[in-house]
């Protein structure tokens, strides 16, 4: 299995409380993080399925620019 690593940022004081809640429960801040990652991201509203409103964007782009060939 390969890992994979991303830098987070996060304030200052929210990451002291993580490290208070880490100390409560003998984990480690980063332990803290996966699980609120994990826990928070089901949660998340589903990802709006746009194939539909690209397809008809493509397929009724709407009139043509008038362009003016004219050089002044």
């Amino acid at each position: 299995m390969k890992t994979v690593s991303y830098t987070l940022r996060v304030e200052k004081d929210v990451f002291a409380r993580v490290k208070k809640e880490a100390g409560k429960g003998k984990k480690s801040p980063a332990n803290i993080f996966r699980d609120s990652i994990a826990y928070g991201l089901p949660a998340l509203p589903p990802v709006p399925d746009m194939d539909q409103a690209i397809s008809d964007t493509w397929e009724k782009p709407g009139p043509t620019p008038e362009i003016d060939y004219q050089q002044r």
